[in-house]
């Protein structure tokens, strides 16, 4: 069951490109798949009564083109297949002509609101948004592992970092692995994609998160976000040279 709508990049949204960043897209994502949840009695609220909610598990996106502040976009989205543990959801911005901009697959899972366990996947809900269910496990690219560390950025938890689950929005881990790189580096280069899995939420008071990366190349550079010792997140990003 797909389900899209128009938006408009509001101006604030925009960086010195003129462009927006890759957590405003992957939130302008999320938003749409919300409003899709609702409509359907299977979003925050519905899953809460059943004491569960969703948390993200791993991303693959692919940028064509950053939507540009002002533009109106189409931004579409739909709840593939599921399985015990885990649910796919694809999401997807097409400009005014129907050129695909950028694309998400991501994999989703249910948590215990009170334990913070793992639970499985309740059929009711994902059904009720046209989720099939399937017996395979989705695979996503390899996330490479940081070989020769090239940079490592302390950033501070502030108080509105934190959503309403209690722990910081994971789109910031995007602005913090990019922030690391640098602003010579980010205005030199566009992103194509980026792999990113979550292992650990970063919760308000933890210790200090530090953005590790590595320059691979000029089209490739890995990252991590840690607090002390626990990794909290790894990725592997794809750029094209301006």
């Amino acid at each position: 069951m797909e389900y899209s709508e128009q938006y408009r990049v509001p101006f604030f949204f925009g960086t010195t490109k003129g462009t927006i960043s890759l957590s405003t897209l992957v939130n302008i994502m999320l938003l749409t798949s919300e409003h899709q949840l609702d409509e359907h009695d299977a979003g925050v609220p519905a899953l809460a009564e059943l004491g569960a909610g969703w948390v993200i598990t791993q991303y693959h996106i692919t940028v064509n083109r950053m939507p540009e502040v002002e533009e109106l976009v189409e931004v579409g989205t739909a709840a593939r297949s599921y399985n015990r543990f885990l649910t796919y959801r694809d999401y997807w911005i097409n400009d005014a002509d129907g050129n695909r901009l950028a694309t998400i697959e991501g994999t989703w899972v249910m948590m215990d609101l009170e334990t913070r366990k793992l639970l499985p996947i309740k059929a009711e809900i994902v059904n009720r948004v046209g989720a099939e269910e399937a017996t395979t496990v989705k695979r996503f690219p390899r996330i490479q592992k940081i070989e020769n560390e090239t940079i490592r950025a302390p950033y501070r938890v502030r108080y509105f970092d934190i959503d309403s689950n209690g722990h910081v929005n994971n789109a910031h881990y995007f602005d913090w692995m990019e922030d690391s790189l640098g602003a010579e580096w980010l205005q030199q280069h566009e992103l194509v994609s980026i792999d990113i899995r979550y292992e650990r939420e970063v919760a308000y008071g933890d210790e200090t998160p530090i953005a590790v990366a590595e320059l691979v190349s000029e089209t490739e550079t890995r990252h991590k976000i840690m607090s002390g010792d626990v990794v909290n997140a790894e990725a592997q990003m794809t750029w094209r040279s301006l």
